[in-house]
C-alpha cells in the first residue's frame, strides 16, 4: 500500500473557519446548508453566510444565519433585520463567538426584530448551543470532515481566482463565473421553479465544461464543441489523481447537479402541500419551460417515499462519503448512511437513482474502479474523494489509522486508489 498522509485541521477556529466550523455542526445536524451567499446586480449588495433548509415531508424551512467572530452591536442587528426584510424572510439567527455586557438586552431586542441572538462565545458547548437547529446530533468525525470539504473548497476557489487573473484563459473565467451562478445567482428568485429555470439555463450554457477545458489545455479552444476528455487528461484526473483545474471543474458540475436536485425537491414538498398553484397561469408557463428530463424526473422522483430527505442525502454523500462506496464493506457503508440522512438502507438504491431520473446517463452514474472494490459517482471530484477515504480511516478501524482500514477490505488495488486520493487532498489543503 502506498504511503497515506493525514489530514489535520486547525484546532482554533477563526475567521473563514469559524464559519466553516458553525456550518460543519449544522449540515452534521441533518440540515442542507448553503453557505457564502452573494448578491450582486451593479455592485455587490449583500453576503448571506448561511442558510439552512430542514427538509421535511410537507415542508422545507429556510432559516437564515449571520455569523460573527468579532466585536458587533446594534448596527449589525439592525443590518440582518435589512436582509430580512429585502430578501422577504421572516425571522433569522445571529450567532457571535464573542459574547459582551448586558447580552440578555441585546437578545431581547434582536427577538423584537424576529433575530434569534446565540451566544456561542464557548466552543466546547457549540453542539449544545446548536442543538435547537438540528434534526440529529452531529459526531465529531462529521463535523472534521464536513470542515475538511468546506476547506478544500475555499481552496479551490481561490486558485480559481488567481488562474483568472494570471492567465486570463476562457475556462477559468467560465469556471468563475458557472460558479458564482451556481452558488449566488440563482439564489435571489425565491420561486423554486424560477429558480431551477435559471440554474438549468447556466447548467446548460457551461454543460460539459470539464471537458472544454481539458480541450483548452491540450492546445484546443475552449469554445470547440467538445463532449468528453481526452484519454490523458481522464487518466490523470482520474487514476492517476493529478491535482489540476480539472479536479476544480468537475466540483463545479457535481454542485451544480445537486443544487438543482435541491431546488427540485423543494417544489416537489411545495406542490404537494398545495402551495403550488398550476391552475396559475405565470406558475403554469413557468413550468412548462422545464427541461422534459426535469419534468421526467421529477414525476418519478415523487413516487418515492423519501423523495424529500434526496438534497440531504446527495450533500451527505458528497461532502462526507466523497462520492463512493466501499463493496467490500458496503453494508456497513449503507447503515451509516442511512443513520446519517435518515433514508432506510432499502430506500438508499432510490436515492442513488433519482440522480439518473434527474440527469440521465447510459449506464448510470456509478462506476467500479478497476480491480479495486470502489463504486465511485462518475465524473466526481477525485479531491473530494481523499476527504471521504480520511472520514472511513476515522470511522471504521477502531485505531483510526489507514492500516486498520486495510485489514477491513479485499487484497486489491482499493487501499492504492483511497491513498492517492487522500494524498490529493492533503497536497490541495497545504
Amino acid at each position: 500500500m502506498e504511503k497515506s498522509t493525514a489530514i489535520e485541521l486547525p484546532k482554533i477556529p477563526k475567521e473563514k473557519d469559524y464559519e466553516d466550523y458553525l456550518c460543519a455542526f449544522m449540515q452534521a445536524g441533518g440540515l442542507y446548508v448553503e453557505r457564502s451567499i452573494i448578491h450582486r446586480e451593479v455592485e455587490e449588495l449583500l453576503e448571506l453566510d448561511i442558510l439552512t433548509t430542514d427538509f421535511q415531508p410537507s415542508s422545507a424551512e429556510n432559516n437564515l444565519i449571520e455569523i460573527k467572530g468579532g466585536d458587533w452591536g446594534f448596527s449589525d442587528i439592525f443590518k440582518i433585520r435589512g436582509w430580512l426584510t429585502y430578501l422577504n424572510f421572516q425571522s433569522g439567527c445571529f450567532i457571535v463567538q464573542k459574547s459582551r455586557e448586558h447580552f440578555d438586552y441585546f437578545r431581547e431586542k434582536a427577538r423584537e426584530l424576529d433575530i434569534n441572538l446565540v451566544d456561542n462565545s464557548n466552543l466546547s458547548k457549540t453542539k449544545e448551543t446548536l442543538k435547537q437547529f438540528l434534526q440529529i446530533e452531529p459526531e465529531e468525525a462529521e463535523i472534521q470532515t464536513i470542515r475538511f470539504a468546506f476547506l478544500l473548497e475555499r481552496k479551490q476557489l481561490k486558485t480559481i481566482k488567481t488562474l483568472k487573473k494570471r492567465l486570463s484563459r476562457k475556462s477559468d473565467v467560465a469556471l468563475d463565473d458557472y460558479f458564482f451562478k451556481i452558488n449566488s445567482g440563482s439564489f435571489f428568485s425565491r420561486d423554486p421553479i424560477d429558480r431551477i429555470n435559471k440554474l438549468f439555463k447556466i447548467f446548460i450554457k457551461y454543460k460539459n465544461i470539464t471537458a472544454k477545458i481539458c480541450n483548452e489545455l491540450n492546445g484546443g479552444d475552449f469554445d470547440e464543441n467538445v463532449t468528453n476528455l481526452s484519454v490523458k487528461c481522464y487518466a490523470n484526473t482520474f487514476y492517476k489523481a493529478e491535482n489540476n483545474i480539472l479536479q476544480i471543474s468537475l466540483y463545479v458540475e457535481h454542485l451544480a447537479r445537486v443544487t438543482i436536485l435541491k431546488c427540485a425537491i423543494e417544489h416537489l414538498i411545495d406542490k404537494l402541500k398545495g402551495d403550488y398553484n398550476q391552475n396559475d397561469l405565470i406558475d403554469r408557463l413557468n413550468y412548462l419551460v422545464l427541461p422534459k428530463t426535469i419534468k421526467e424526473g421529477l414525476n418519478e422522483i415523487i413516487k418515492d417515499k423519501y423523495f424529500y430527505l434526496y438534497p440531504r442525502f446527495w450533500q451527505f454523500f458528497t461532502y462526507v462519503f466523497g462520492g463512493f462506496i466501499l463493496t467490500d464493506i458496503e453494508a456497513k457503508e449503507y447503515e451509516v448512511l442511512s443513520k446519517k440522512t435518515g433514508i432506510p438502507v432499502d430506500e438508499i438504491p432510490n436515492a442513488f437513482d433519482c440522480f439518473n431520473k434527474l440527469f440521465p446517463r447510459n449506464g448510470g452514474w456509478f462506476y467500479k474502479f478497476p480491480n479495486s472494490g470502489i463504486s465511485w459517482h462518475s465524473m466526481f471530484p477525485i479531491s473530494f474523494s481523499g476527504i471521504g477515504a480520511n472520514y472511513r480511516r476515522m470511522i471504521y478501524p477502531d485505531d483510526k489509522t489507514y492500516d486498520g482500514l486495510a485489514k477491513m477490505l479485499g487484497k486489491n488495488k482499493t487501499m492504492s486508489d483511497l491513498s492517492k486520493w487522500n494524498n490529493l487532498a492533503h497536497a490541495m489543503l497545504q
